[in-house]
């Protein structure tokens, strides 16, 4: 097991001697499958970008052509496809989408906070025209929302804004202060006439935005940057038309929110630890979800990468997490001093639980790191950090969602 080969070797020996588990085979596809990703983040032109940034156009390389081997008929982006909305940045990232919609997987995109600005509203919809927005059943015009109508499902995508108001020019859109998310009255009247189509239609409805709807509301709420104004009525209004799932990002980390009937999954940031996205089986009644960690090894090969960073990604992957867990027991170490040994039992836990967190299994491996030897030193090294509290609630709130869940549509 990995927990063991941590044990062995710790995070500051030898990590190249880490077990790295293969990309996880997904359950046979039933019904319509769907591939998620969210926050690409696409920035080719940025040289100083640090780790797996510098490699952000190959890691949406070997998503798309990842997306495709699993089978997929479409894919969703939901939202910060690339960073500063810069027009050259999306120019790269829709040559990449027009090789895989050639390939035979269709496309749709909705915005997110950093996609607008240079851009505006009407030069994201012209850009992404043939990414959603031609094909559109209908567009409000109040914001870059739209809905797709295809015959196997409804597609509701939302514009949660978040982008600077500066990049607000159509007519119809509300005036707002600078960086503000939010869903209009206008659009939340519009989105219930599409849900109310989708209905008469008999379609199943995939509802996606960026912000996040259902995640826990503290009490930085309103200034935090990541809760919608009027996010409890749409969450309402999906209730009302028995939409089981609403998919967000912005998190940058896997989530699986639910209340009162209602789920949201949040997909994980595409350059992070590990290199996912979201499948969903879609069928009339229930949705299925499972995270799919990207085949970068696979990608590469395939396509005749020479960088070992490529050729070895999840090898790669596993060091940099390892090396990170070291240098921020270090950096609290500082403060409250850990032995030699001692620290390298923290690590080694800090690691393994990370790990087990974007593996889906830390609700089940909770026991076991809890008797890790690094558990007690970890906590007393983080005492008066943000990673003691983080990742103690990480470990009290572990879901067995975040590695995958049915939902139904409700009665």
């Amino acid at each position: 097991m990995l927990l063991a080969a941590l044990l062995l070797c710790g995070c500051g020996g030898q990590p190249a001697e880490l077990m790295v588990p293969p990309a996880r085979p997904l359950p046979e596809p039933f019904g319509l499958r769907v591939a998620v990703a969210s926050d690409l983040h696409q920035s080719p032109d940025d040289t100083s970008s640090p780790s797996a940034v510098a490699y952000n156009g190959e890691l949406a390389e070997a998503m798309l052509w990842d997306a495709r081997q699993q089978g997929a008929q479409i894919l969703l982006l939901t939202g910060d496809l690339v960073s500063g909305g810069k027009p050259e940045r999306h120019a790269a990232l829709i040559e990449k989408l027009r090789r895989c919609e050639e390939a035979g997987l269709p496309v749709y995109v909705l915005p997110g906070n950093h996609d607008l600005s240079p851009i505006v509203q009407t030069e994201f919809a012209a850009l992404y025209a043939d990414f959603g927005y031609e094909e559109a059943f209908s567009r409000d015009p109040a914001s870059l929302s739209y809905c797709v109508m295809r015959e196997d499902c409804a597609l509701l995508l939302l514009d949660t804004g978040g982008y600077p108001a500066g990049a607000r020019d159509l007519p119809e859109a509300p005036e707002r202060s600078d960086g503000e998310a939010f869903l209009s009255g206008e659009t939340l009247q519009w989105a219930e006439r599409m849900l109310r189509e989708a209905e008469e239609k008999g379609l199943p409805v995939l509802c996606a935005g960026h912000y996040n709807l259902l995640s826990p509301a503290g009490p930085d709420m309103d200034t935090s940057g990541y809760y919608l104004e009027n996010r409890e009525r749409m969450a309402d209004l999906l209730r009302r038309y028995r939409v089981p799932l609403y998919l967000s990002g912005h998190l940058h980390s896997r989530a699986v929110y639910e209340a009162d009937g209602l789920t949201e999954l949040v997909t994980e940031y595409l350059l992070g630890y590990p290199t996912g996205y979201s499948v969903l089986d879609l069928t009339a009644e229930s949705l299925r979800y499972t995270p799919r960690r990207v085949d970068v090894d696979a990608w590469a090969a395939e396509s005749g990468q020479s960088d070992p960073v490529l050729l070895h990604h999840a090898a790669w992957q596993q060091e940099k997490l390892c090396r990170a867990a070291d240098e921020n027991i270090r950096y609290m170490s500082e403060r409250n001093p850990l032995s030699r040994r001692k620290a390298g039992q923290a690590a080694d836990f800090f690691y393994a639980v990370m790990d087990a967190y974007w593996r889906g299994t830390l609700h089940e491996e909770r026991e076991t790191l809890e008797t890790m030897p690094g558990c007690k030193p970890f906590f007393r090294c983080a005492e008066g950090y943000a990673y003691g509290w983080w990742l103690r609630d990480l470990m009290a709130e572990a879901k067995p969602q975040l590695g995958g869940f049915t939902v139904y549509k409700t009665a």
